[in-house]
C-alpha cells in the first residue's frame, strides 16, 4: 500500500503517523529489475529470472567500480538508503519521474519533455487537451507501479494518462460528487486528498459507514490500454 504524504505539514496534524512507504533514489534500471522479479516470482518463468539475474550482475558491478550517475535528489522528502540487498529483494517500489520546467531547456529532465512533448505546457497547441490551465503547470510527473502495489484511494488535481505496458491492473474510480462519502483527509493533512482508510480492509469499513454507499466503476485495464482521466 503506497501513500502520499508531505511532512512538512505533521506539525498541523496531531499524532501524524508517517505511512509505511520510504521515499529513497533509485534508478529507473534497477526499478526494472526489481518489478521483474515479482513477475518471475508471481509466474514461475525461467527466462524473466535469467533476466533479473543478469540486470543485478550489471547493477552490482557498476556499484562495485563507482560507475553509477550521481544525481540531485529532487525532493526533500528523500532518506537515505540503508537496506541490505536481501531487504530491497521482499520489498515493493513504486518509481516516480519528475519533469521540471526550470531544468526542461537544458538541464537533467530535458529528456522528460522531449519524450513526452504532448505533456509540455510551453507548447500549448499540443498540451491544451491534457491541462486544464496550461500555463499554471511546472512540470510532468510519470510513475512507474509494479505487480502487488495497490495506490490508497485518492483524488488528483491534474488530468492523469495511465498505460499499462504489461500485465493487469484494477482501478476503482468514483465521479467527484462520491468525496464526500470516502472519508478523505483535510487539506491540510499530511495525506490531503486522500480516504483515512483502508478500502482493502473491510473490518474498517464500520468506521466510516457512509462509504458503503459510495458509488464507484471499476476497470481492469490489460497491456496496450490506456486510461485518461480528467480532473475535478
Amino acid at each position: 500500500h503506497f501513500m502520499f504524504y508531505n511532512a512538512k505539514h505533521r506539525k498541523d496534524v496531531e499524532h501524524w503517523t508517517q505511512p509505511r512507504n520510504d521515499v529513497i533514489e533509485m534508478t529507473y534500471r534497477e526499478w526494472l529489475e526489481r518489478a521483474w522479479e515479482r513477475e518471475a516470482l508471481a509466474l514461475s518463468s525461467p527466462e524473466i529470472s535469467a533476466r533479473v539475474k543478469e540486470l543485478r550482475k550489471e547493477r552490482i558491478n557498476k556499484e562495485k567500480y563507482g560507475e553509477m550517475n550521481e544525481s540531485i535528489p529532487d525532493d526533500d522528502e528523500i532518506e537515505e538508503d540503508n537496506d541490505t540487498e536481501k531487504e530491497k529483494r521482499l520489498k515493493w517500489y513504486y518509481l516516480r519521474v519528475n519533469g521540471w520546467l526550470d531544468d526542461a531547456n537544458d538541464g537533467t529532465d530535458k529528456f522528460v519533455f522531449d519524450e513526452l512533448p504532448f505533456f509540455d505546457p510551453r507548447k500549448e497547441e499540443d498540451s491544451d487537451f491534457y491541462f486544464v490551465d496550461p500555463k499554471a503547470q511546472r512540470g510532468i510527473n510519470c510513475r512507474f507501479g509494479m505487480r502487488g502495489i495497490i495506490a490508497e484511494n485518492h483524488f488528483d488535481l491534474s488530468r492523469n494518462m495511465i498505460a499499462l505496458l504489461g500485465g493487469e491492473r484494477r482501478y476503482i474510480i468514483g465521479h467527484p460528487s462520491q468525496c464526500k462519502k470516502m472519508a478523505l483527509y483535510p487539506h491540510e493533512h499530511p495525506s490531503g486528498r486522500h480516504s483515512s482508510f483502508d478500502w482493502s480492509n473491510a473490518a474498517e469499513w464500520d468506521l466510516h459507514p457512509e462509504f458503503k454507499e459510495a458509488l464507484v466503476s471499476e476497470v481492469v485495464m490489460h497491456a496496450g490500454d490506456v486510461l485518461y482521466l480528467p480532473t475535478a
